[in-house]
């Protein structure tokens, strides 16, 4: 079978193609998949160059991708026909998700082996055509939840700015905070990415256009929000924290942000944790099928064009998701 692996890190030139790829054997509790589609994060890049924390105890030579979405075609042996069936995930469901925080493995493959917990199905009327947009639904979607569910509970009539609203998380993060009862989302994004921003329900600030601190102060007459979630950290972390109302907080995402300077000022400052978990996938599942969580795909790639899909990544001005075409 074909799979990406990389030998080293380094760039994306070392992400390789393997055209003999054993098939591998499913553990007693996982599920084998045909994989369809796989989408890509920041975090693939920053694995695959060694600067993710997730990288230091990484065995090398090493396959690439946390989620995706495709076909169950068989299973371990703790798993029989009966609990498949009360899991949802029989023989042929078309299945999303990703691979739990434990479970260094790739998904740039044709065939995975996976964690049922880690799975979800995907409803059944979904169109073939809609497939990558539910490859690139899981990291961001239990990102989200765990930003404001978990890390930074939004409470009603909070205000809230988003760095990054047309990135992949950001498209989530801005009707999540609306669902829990924001009365104002603000979300940064390119001057051309501002129609979309709207049609996710927040008020777009052209970061390329104008001054997004003193677009906050005109937007808030001066108050400041209650609540910063950055996706971007590097050059929005520090001016955030003077964008904050008295009492207000920030996350941010990266995994290795330094909160540090946001902890000496006494403003409450985290870092994200995803919780794994089949309740999280089905409120994802919930929320795409009923139209509340509109995830864009940008791009689909073959899966040989793997290392140009990570150098658009590392770009830095992704809009929504990018997704590998496995069958392709």
């Amino acid at each position: 079978m074909r799979e990406i692996r990389y030998d080293s890190f380094g760039g994306p030139e070392v992400l390789t193609l393997h055209h003999d790829a054993p098939v591998p054997e499913p553990g007693p509790e996982e599920v084998l998949v045909q994989v369809g589609f796989v989408g890509l994060n920041p975090l693939d890049y920053k694995i695959r160059d060694g600067s993710s924390g997730r990288a230091k105890d990484l065995a090398l030579p090493a396959g690439t991708g946390r989620e995706m979405a495709g076909t169950v075609i068989g299973a371990g042996s703790g798993l029989d026909e009966a609990e498949l069936g009360s899991r949802g995930l029989t023989v042929g469901t078309r299945v999303f998700g990703m691979r739990g925080p434990s479970d260094s493995r790739g998904v740039a493959a044709e065939v995975i082996a996976i964690s049922a917990d880690d799975l979800a199905p995907i409803p059944g009327e979904t169109a073939e055509e809609d497939l990558p947009r539910w490859a690139g639904l899981a990291l961001v979607g239990l990102t989200a939840i765990a930003v404001v569910q978990d890390t930074a509970p939004i409470a009603e009539h909070e205000t809230v700015l988003i760095h990054g609203g047309t990135g992949g998380v950001g498209q989530l993060l801005i009707p999540m905070a609306l669902e829990a009862g924001a009365s104002q989302v603000l979300a940064t994004g390119r001057a051309a990415n501002a129609e979309r921003i709207r049609e996710l329900g927040a008020t777009p600030i052209p970061y390329d256009t104008s001054d997004w601190a003193e677009e906050v102060q005109r937007l808030t007459d001066g108050r400041g929000v209650d609540v910063v979630l950055d996706t971007h950290y590097h050059s929005t972390f520090l001016p955030s924290l003077d964008q904050l109302a008295d009492g207000g907080r920030i996350v941010a995402l990266p995994s290795l942000a330094d909160l540090s300077p946001a902890l000496e000022r006494g403003i409450e400052a985290r870092v994200p944790s995803i919780v794994p978990g089949r309740d999280r996938l089905d409120r994802l599942a919930q929320g795409i099928r009923s139209g509340r969580y509109p995830l864009e795909v940008s791009e689909v790639l073959p899966l040989a064009q793997i290392a140009e899909a990570h150098r658009r990544l590392e770009e830095g001005h992704t809009r929504g998701k990018l997704v590998l075409d496995v069958r392709a």
